[in-house]
Order: C-alpha cells, then sequence, then structure tokens
C-alpha cells in the first residue's frame, strides 16, 4: 500500500518534493516496520488503517481541491489520469481512485467528517504535513493557485491544526521549489536573474552569506537527501530514483550560485 502512496507523492510533486516527501513517508513507513517487529498483529492493523485513511483522503481532498473554484479543469483532469497510469493500478483500483474522486467533487461531500476521521486515526506529524504539500503542488496544476482552492486548503489546515504560520511556510517552500525548477528547465520563461534568486531560495540561503556558510547549507541538503541515506531507511526503488533527481537539483543551484559568485 505504502508503495502506491510513494509512487502519488513522487508523480505529482517531482524531483524536489518527490525527494522530501520521500524522505518523510519514508520515514514513516521505517517506523511502522519496526512497530510491527513489536507490537504484533494489532500494530499491523492500526498501520494498516493508517495507510488506508491516508490513501482515501488523498484522493478525496484532491477531488475536493479541483472543484473548489467552480469547475475541474482540463490540467486537473490530465494529472489524475496521469496518477493512475503512473501506479499501473487494476481496473478496479482505479475505479475506486475515480470514485475517491468523484466523491470528492460532490456537492453532498462531507468535508468535515473526512477531516475528522482523518485526524482520528492518522494524528498530527509528518502525514499531515504530506497531505498539504501534495495539496498545495496539486493546486498549481493548471498553473494557478487560485483564492477558492488557497480558501480550501486553508480550511484542511485549520481542521487538522495546523498554524497560518506553518501554512505560510510550507507554500513558500512548495512556490520556491516550483520556481526554481521551472526556470532551470527552461531558460526562456524566466529572466536569469529570477532563477538565481529561485537557486539561493532553495538552497535555504541569502546572496549576503559568506561562500563558506552557503557551502555549509548545500552539504547539509545533499546529506539529508542523498539516495544512499534514504535506501538504508528503507524506501522503494521509485522514491531513491526521485531523491536521485532532487540531490541533482540542489547540486545545480549550487553549481549556478558558485560560478556566479566567482
Amino acid at each position: 500500500m505504502w508503495k502506491i502512496v510513494c509512487a502519488i507523492l513522487g508523480y505529482i510533486l517531482g524531483g524536489f518534493l518527490g525527494g522530501l516527501l520521500g524522505f518523510i513517508v519514508g520515514g514513516f513507513v521505517d517506523r511502522g516496520q519496526k512497530g510491527q517487529a513489536f507490537g504484533g498483529a494489532r500494530n499491523r492493523a492500526n498501520i494498516r488503517l493508517q495507510q488506508d485513511t491516508f490513501f482515501r483522503t488523498l484522493f478525496l481532498l484532491m477531488g475536493r481541491l479541483a472543484k473548489s473554484d467552480g469547475q475541474v479543469s482540463e490540467a486537473e483532469i490530465q494529472l489524475a489520469q496521469s496518477v493512475m497510469q503512473r501506479l499501473r493500478l487494476s481496473p478496479a483500483a482505479q475505479d475506486q481512485a475515480r470514485q475517491l474522486f468523484n466523491e470528492g467533487k460532490s456537492a453532498h461531500f462531507d468535508l468535515t467528517s473526512v477531516l475528522n476521521t482523518f485526524k482520528q486515526t492518522v494524528g498530527p506529524g509528518d502525514l499531515t504535513r504530506t497531505l498539504l504539500e501534495v495539496l498545495l503542488v496539486s493546486a498549481y496544476a493548471d498553473g494557478h493557485f487560485s483564492v477558492e482552492e488557497k480558501s480550501f486548503v486553508s480550511q484542511v489546515c485549520a481542521h487538522l491544526g495546523v498554524s497560518v504560520a506553518e501554512f505560510d511556510a510550507l507554500h513558500i517552500q512548495v512556490k520556491q521549489q516550483a520556481h526554481f525548477r521551472q526556470g532551470y528547465s527552461s531558460s526562456d520563461s524566466m529572466g536569469s536573474k529570477d532563477v538565481l534568486k529561485a537557486a539561493y531560495e532553495l538552497l535555504g540561503v541569502t546572496p549576503e552569506m559568506s561562500d563558506a556558510d552557503i557551502k555549509k547549507a548545500y552539504r547539509r541538503l545533499m546529506s539529508k537527501n542523498h539516495p544512499d541515506k534514504l535506501s538504508a531507511s528503507g524506501l522503494p526503488d521509485e522514491m531513491i530514483e526521485l531523491a536521485k533527481e532532487r540531490t541533482q537539483e540542489i547540486q545545480a543551484a549550487y553549481e549556478m550560485i558558485k560560478n556566479i559568485r566567482k
């Protein structure tokens, strides 16, 4: 089940957040596996319930988010379809995922009930953050984060106990990562100054910092996201590949900054 969830996150979030969220989800899986060894059948049942609840909530909220601004865009429909194709789900599993997505779009969708179940079953922590990151990136599927979409995600945050400050920080992070990736992959879409600014933001540094401090920040990020480290945590191969993408993008940002500062 978690292999499916990781694949969903990796596809939706791409290199930057794919690596980051792979680490988060991988850590949850690793803790769950350790718990299984000591907790027996009861703990395995609890973990399975959390996994199923996360999967169900993810698709329901993706559907609701797509509908929040009045209509579901073609880009959002294509995103959902591409996720299914990427996962190579069985016909029955695809039907279930579509039903969840469509249920989220329904006028009769009970958001409060869904979030209460998620909160009671999963609780605060890494998976709540993961869920919100998926929603934020999904909101940008059509290239625009509308007022209605922001209101919906804010409502989810409030219900799950995520503060405004935490949400704002998460939103900034998503935009920064997407900003650099877009500029680096298409030199025509952004000016060189914008791409350089995005590179600084990706590393979490500023132009005023010393070369030594920037190098330290770079090394911290590389250590945190290194594929070998993530592999040791028990992540599936899909997430290791995404971790490689993230380290490549971190390296690209650092090399850009280093070359400019020579």
